[in-house]
């Protein structure tokens, strides 16, 4: 069952610009670590908005990828999917040393997360 708490899923919104603007910054300096990390939470939090708008549960990070399935599930688009996948190898290149990290791939998935925000961007609005 959808909720109306809109307050909650514009601060989610807001978030999930907030740190897709900030992992840009990350990463044209050079730290790559904080721009996957800030990239992941932009995925994070437009998932929390969802799940919000939607009333689904998002309470724990495993949540992440249940709240991205049942998106898939009302779109349809595989493209949910792909992008799911993207931002949890965001996640994971925190566990990964510098030098196994690369610039341009990372700067390719933050861009890719940004997709992911406009695809997920309809879901934010409850439906009735």
């Amino acid at each position: 069952m959808p909720t109306d708490d809109s307050a909650a899923v514009t601060d989610h919104l807001a978030q999930a610009q907030e740190h897709l603007e900030r992992a840009r910054q990350h990463l044209a300096a050079g730290r790559l670590h904080k721009a996957s990390r800030k990239g992941w939470r932009a995925a994070e939090h437009m998932a929390k908005a969802v799940a919000q708008a939607q009333g689904w549960e998002y309470e724990r990070h495993e949540h992440f990828s249940v709240v991205l399935n049942n998106a898939y599930g009302l779109t349809g688009d595989d493209g949910v999917r792909v992008l799911r996948a993207i931002a949890n190898e965001l996640h994971g290149n925190h566990y990964r040393r510098k030098r196994h990290l690369h610039a341009d791939l990372i700067g390719e998935d933050i861009e890719r997360m940004a997709q992911l925000l406009e695809l997920l961007a309809p879901l934010t609005t409850p439906s009735r």
